[in-house]
């Protein structure tokens, strides 16, 4: 197997048809004022005319009308497109500065003023080049052509080329300036055509292909469409991953190619996926979405940070342009660079990801198969730390995006209504074993302690989860106490976290059995992981936590609601006394695995919602807790009671940041 250096920088486009169109409608204009034979009619003005004539003929890009001493027009066209082809889309404006004397009678000498408009920057290619100009036995100006009038540095056989030079793209920091998305090096793979030695483009793509896990069809076709010199990349591998394929059955395959490079990439493989955002090159159908502001072969930002901020992190590319000549194989040798735009790398977004926590997160739900998340937010602060989802999201933003029942999680809103109804943290609730409310039984769980029936504290109520004391609230608390119950506690404020995220929804207007169900979180209530773990955060803050995850001041004010605040805020009095229930979750209720947790102070909630036709219905797992300064949300789709499916992860994240801080 072959490792060669990076691939060089992509070279820009050549003239398309439009272009060449032009080109010849302004030649077609020009040639009004020549000799049908094709000779030019030149005025015996000291060769001015015969020069201006000259420039809006380069200008144009057709200079095949015009008659050249000793050089038929076709042929200094021909030339002036060798010169000129790997200018790409560049477009010259040539104008005559000065015609000047040479000391010979029948010589003068024309002074060009080129100005090239470049792609991919607002500085023109500016210079001077001279047009010998010399008068014919009839008296007439005629033009002398060769590569130097375009440029005065070039020989026969030389060549103009102008390629881009790339930005270093900005990173994505974490908090104390951690880079966690920066240059790492990849081994791109792929088929070299040109080392395919006779063997068959597409056999030898398949065999690729079945040796990194790719579609096997659209790579083969890519490289039997491709050409004889090209190379085609299969795909970039991480330098972990690519030392994990099997070297013999990669040695194995005709026109193997392995190039190293860099791409700006996150710790390892799948971190923070949805969050951060990944880069690829970009596309034709992005080229021509940019309008000019991208070059061929640049990085763009695709999803998460890095699509939100692709401007800034990307930066400018730099351009360059060379004298080249033909070199002894394919590639032409460079002989100097003649104009250059320095690149101008990106800025770096910093965000308040913190890559311990994170990297746990996802180690916790590594073994999980359902789609699953965790979410953990500062209170103190509205900084997101960790956003996680288990492998079977299948790369889908269930922190961010799902949404689902909250189920008993969202008895913590309900607590809250009956606070502001009157209620306190020891008012006297009825729990029944079953209720009815508009003609729906609700039962509840079968493993409900029957000593926490019948008349018992609200706290009681919240610390072993009591669905019938909630229902039972239905013609107490109305639809629209409980929406803004929620609004107070963030579900359903809109949020700029700076990537998109669901931040719940409730109607505030609901039929009655509907609204019974969203008493204790069923019916049409729906949250994301993340819209939890706010609502965990603003109760141990005392008030509203707007959650921020871009940190980088002055690109998102550092974190800011999309529209306007809860009509009726959290106050400090309201969230002590849901603080006091949901220590009681930990200290005597559902959630006691909690108590191993240093200091033992977490407060929390469990949840489990219904969903599916199936009987006995498939349930969500849901476990809020704070600790220390840390709220977090876990959530499985299809998992057991949130206390035995969502408690244990709950408990060793929480333990990971206890253990990080004393460390």
């Amino acid at each position: 197997m072959q490792i060669f250096p990076p691939l060089p920088v992509p070279q820009l486009p050549a003239p398309g048809p439009a272009a060449r169109r032009t080109a010849t409608a302004v030649s077609l204009a020009l040639s009004a004022g020549l000799l049908t034979s094709g000779c030019a009619v030149l005025s015996p003005d000291g060769g001015r005319e015969t020069a201006e004539q000259v420039a809006a003929a380069l200008s144009a890009g057709s200079v095949e009308e015009l008659a050249f001493d000793g050089v038929e027009g076709a042929s200094a066209q021909e030339q002036y497109e060798q010169v000129t082809a790997r200018l790409g889309e560049a477009v010259p404006a040539v104008e005559v500065a000065a015609v000047e004397d040479t000391g010979e009678e029948d010589r003068r000498a024309a002074t060009l003023s080129w100005s090239w408009d470049l792609p991919g920057t607002d500085q023109d290619w500016a210079y001077d080049s001279t047009l010998p100009v010399v008068r014919s036995g009839d008296g007439q100006w005629v033009p002398e052509w060769s590569p130097s009038v375009v440029q005065p540095d070039l020989a026969e056989g030389e060549a103009l080329r102008a390629r881009t030079v790339a930005a270093d793209r900005g990173d994505i920091l974490g908090p104390d300036g951690e880079a966690l998305v920066t240059e790492r090096p990849v081994r791109r793979v792929g088929i070299d055509r040109s080392q395919l030695d006779g063997a068959d483009p597409a056999a030898a793509a398949r065999r690729l292909a079945a040796v990194v896990d790719i579609d096997a069809d659209a790579y083969a076709e890519a490289v039997e469409q491709a050409g004889p010199e090209a190379f085609v990349e299969a795909l970039p591998l991480r330098l972990e991953d690519f030392r994990e394929l099997d070297a013999q059955r990669m040695q194995a395959i005709p026109g193997l190619l392995v190039v190293e490079d860099e791409l700006p990439l996150a710790p390892s493989r799948g971190f923070a996926a949805d969050l951060l955002g990944a880069v690829s090159e970009a596309t034709a159908e992005d080229l021509q979405a940019a309008g000019g502001d991208l070059a061929a072969g640049a990085l763009i930002g695709r999803g998460g940070v890095q699509e939100r901020f692709d401007d800034r992190l990307r930066g400018t590319p730099g351009v360059v342009v060379e004298e080249v000549v033909p070199g002894d194989g394919a590639q032409p040798s460079v002989v100097e660079p003649l104009f250059e735009v320095p690149a101008q790398a990106g800025e770096p977004v910093a965000v308040s990801l913190d890559r311990g926590l994170q990297a746990t997160a996802e180690e916790l739900l590594a073994g999980i198969e359902s789609p699953s998340a965790i979410v953990a937010i500062r209170p103190s602060t509205g900084e997101v730390v960790a956003s996680a989802n288990g492998p079977g999201s299948e790369g889908y933003s269930t922190a961010l995006l799902g949404q689902y029942a909250p189920g008993s999680t969202f008895k913590v809103v309900t607590a809250l209504g009956m606070l502001r109804a009157g209620d306190t943290p020891a008012t006297v609730v009825q729990c029944p074993p079953s209720t009815t409310a508009e003609g729906v039984r609700i039962n509840n769980v079968e493993s409900y302690p029957a000593e926490f029936t019948g008349p018992i504290t609200l706290t009681e109520a919240i610390a072993h989860s009591c669905n019938t004391t909630f229902v039972d609230q239905h013609d107490r608390i109305g639809q629209a106490e409980l929406a803004g119950a929620a609004e107070a506690l963030g579900i359903g404020v809109g949020t700029d976290l700076g990537v998109p995220v669901f931040p719940g929804s409730l109607p505030e207007e609901e039929d009655p059995a509907q609204h019974a169900a969203a008493l204790f979180g069923q019916g049409r209530t729906l949250v994301s992981p993340l819209a939890m773990a706010n609502l965990t955060a603003s109760v141990a803050a005392g008030q509203l936590v707007t959650p921020r995850l871009v940190t980088t001041e002055g690109l998102l004010d550092g974190g800011a609601t999309a529209g306007p605040g809860p009509e009726e805020p959290l106050t400090a009095e309201e969230a002590e006394q849901l603080r006091t229930m949901m220590r009681a979750v930990v200290s005597s209720g559902h959630l006691d695995v909690l108590q191993e947790l240093e200091p033992d102070t977490a407060i929390g909630k469990t949840g489990t919602a219904e969903f599916g036709d199936e009987d006995p219905p498939r349930t969500h797992s849901w476990v809020v807790a704070e600790h220390e300064d840390l709220a977090v949300a876990v959530f499985v789709e299809d998992g057991d009671l949130g206390s035995i499916t969502g408690g244990p992860i709950a408990r060793d994240f929480l333990a990971a940041a206890s253990a990080a801080r004393a460390g």
